[in-house]
C-alpha cells in the first residue's frame, strides 16, 4: 500500500519528468531538424565533390570537399571527406597538404574504415617526397591488422619499390612476391621484380618472370610501355650474356611508336657489329639516321654506321657519313665555352625555382591551416582558399615543367661534354675512308706502261 509520502514523491517525479518533456518538445524538434538540414545540404555538395573525384577533377572535388569541412563540421561522412581531400592534394601535388589530411583522419576518427587508406596514402606521400624511410614505416603500420587485399597489394608495391631504390634487394623481392595478380600494378610488380632477381644474379629467375611477363596480353597503353621496357632489358641481358641473335631478336620486338625504339635500333646495330654482320647493323642504324635524326643515340649509331661502310669497303658512304658528323659537333674549346655558360644558367635558374618553391610550401601550409580541422564550424573564406589552392596547383605544374626541361637541358649539356672530342674522331674517319679509298683505287688501276 503507498503511503501518503510516496504518493507526494511520485506526484513530484510525474511533475519533473513532464516538465523534461516539455522543454524538449519545444527545442529538440527545431535542433532536430536543423541538423537534418545541415546534413542534407552537407551530402549535396559531398556528392558534387565525389562526382569531380570520379572524373579526375580534383580541383573542382577538393573545392567542394573544403565546403563540405569548412560549412559542415558535423557532416557523418567527415571522415571520409577528409580522405578524399587528401587524396585530390595528393594528385594536385600538394604533397604536405595531403599528408595533413591524411594525419588528421587518424587522429580523429581512428576507428574509420578509411583509416588503413589513410596510412596507405602517407605511404605514397612520403614516397613521392623521396622519404623512402618514412614510406617503408607506414606500410608497416597499413599492413597491421586486416587490411583488404587491395590495400595490401598496392602498398607492397610502393614498399618493394622502396626497397629496390634502397638497394634492399631480398626485401624487394619478398614483398614483390606477396602481390596478388589482381593488383593493378601487377606486370609493373612482375617487371621490378625480375629486375631486383637481376641485381641479386638470379638470372634464370628473372628470365622466366620477364618471359611471363611477355605472355601478358596487351590491354592498354601502359602494358605496352612495360612490355617494351622487357624487351629492351632482355636485350640488353642476352647482349652481354654474347647471345646476340636473341638479342637482335628482342630489340627487334620494340614497337615503332615507342620512345625507346631510338635505343632499340641503336642496340641493334651494335649486337650485329658484334657478330661482324656488317650488311645486317647497316639497316637497323639506316632506320635509326632516317627517323630520329636529332637522337643522341643517332650520334652514335652515325658512327657506327661509317665503321660499318668501312669495313664494307663502301667509302664513298662512309665520308658521306662522317661528313655529316662533322656538322654536328662544334669544335672542343667552343663546347667547353658552351658547357660552362649552359651549367652556370642552370644552376642559377635552379635556385630561383627553389626559393619559389619554399613559397609555395609555405602557401600550402597556410591553406591547409586555414580548412577547418577542428569541427568548429567556422564559415572561413573557402572561395579565397579554393583559389589560392588553384594557384599554388598551377604554379607547382608550371615549376615542375621547367624543371623537367633544366633537367633535359642538363642531360644533353652532360653528353655534349662527353663528345666534346667526336668532331676530331669524326675527321679522323673521313680522313682513314678517303685514305683507303685511294689505295684501293690504285690496286685497282692497271699498271702504266
Amino acid at each position: 500500500m503507498i503511503t501518503r509520502k510516496q504518493k507526494h514523491f511520485l506526484a513530484q517525479a510525474a511533475l519533473v519528468l513532464l516538465i523534461s518533456l516539455t522543454v524538449r518538445a519545444q527545442i529538440n524538434p527545431f535542433d532536430i531538424d536543423k541538423n537534418r538540414e545541415q546534413e542534407k545540404s552537407a551530402q549535396s555538395v559531398f556528392q558534387r565533390a565525389m562526382d569531380y573525384y570520379r572524373e579526375g577533377d580534383y580541383w573542382a572535388a577538393s573545392r567542394e570537399m573544403v565546403i563540405v569541412l569548412d560549412h559542415y563540421p558535423h557532416f557523418s561522412h567527415a571522415d571520409e571527406a577528409y580522405f578524399i581531400l587528401g587524396n585530390c592534394l595528393n594528385e594536385m601535388g600538394l604533397l604536405e597538404g595531403a599528408e595533413k589530411m591524411y594525419k588528421h583522419l587518424l587522429k580523429k576518427h581512428i576507428y574509420s574504415e578509411y583509416a588503413p587508406y589513410a596510412l596507405l596514402g602517407l605511404q605514397r606521400v612520403n614516397y613521392q617526397k623521396g622519404d623512402l624511410s618514412a614510406s617503408l614505416t607506414f606500410y608497416e603500420a597499413a599492413i597491421r591488422g586486416n587490411p583488404s587485399p587491395d590495400i595490401i597489394d598496392i602498398a607492397n608495391y610502393y614498399a618493394g619499390i622502396s626497397y629496390y631504390k634502397l638497394g634492399d634487394y631480398p626485401n624487394s623481392v619478398k614483398v614483390f612476391m606477396d602481390v596478388s595478380s589482381k593488383s593493378p600494378y601487377y606486370d609493373y610488380v612482375l617487371y621490378n621484380l625480375a629486375k631486383s632477381l637481376l641485381r641479386m644474379q638470379r638470372i634464370n629467375q628473372a628470365v622466366d618472370i620477364f618471359h611471363t611477363l611477355l605472355e601478358l596480353p596487351v590491354i592498354n597503353d601502359d602494358r605496352r610501355r612495360i612490355l617494351n621496357e622487357v624487351h629492351l632489358t632482355l636485350g640488353y641481358l642476352y647482349y652481354e650474356l654474347g647471345y646476340f641473335e636473341q638479342s637482335i631478336e628482342q630489340f627487334g620486338q620494340v614497337t615503332p611508336d615507342s620512345d625507346i625504339q631510338p635505343e632499340a635500333l641503336l642496340a641493334s646495330g651494335w649486337a650485329a657489329a658484334k657478330m661482324q654482320a656488317w650488311e645486317r647493323a647497316i639497316d637497323p642504324l639506316t632506320e635509326l639516321y632516317a627517323k630520329y635524326r636529332n637522337d643522341d643515340d643517332t650520334q652514335e649509331g652515325l658512327f657506327l654506321l661509317g665503321r660499318c661502310y668501312l669495313k664494307l669497303n663502301r667509302f664513298d658512304e662512309a665520308i658521306t657519313i662522317y661528313d655529316r658528323l662533322i656538322t654536328l659537333f662544334q669544335d672542343s674549346s667552343d663546347v667547353i665555352t658552351t658547357v660552362k655558360q649552359i651549367n652556370a644558367d642552370l644552376k642559377r635558374e635552379r635556385r630561383q625555382i627553389n626559393e619559389r618553391q619554399t613559397r609555395l610550401l609555405a602557401l600550402e601550409s597556410t591553406l591547409v591551416n586555414d580548412i577547418n580541422l577542428n569541427g568548429t564550424g567556422s564559415r572561413t573564406n573557402t572561395m579565397e582558399q579554393t583559389r589560392l589552392m588553384r594557384d599554388i596547383q598551377k604554379e607547382r605544374e608550371e615549376l615542375q615543367t621547367r624543371l623537367a626541361q633544366l633537367d633535359r637541358l642538363a642531360e644533353a649539356t652532360a653528353t655534349k661534354e662527353e663528345r666534346r672530342n667526336w668532331r676530331a674522331y669524326a675527321e679522323y674517319g673521313k680522313i682513314r675512308a678517303t685514305f683507303l679509298k685511294r689505295r684501293a683505287g690504285r690496286r685497282q688501276s692497271p699498271p702504266s706502261k
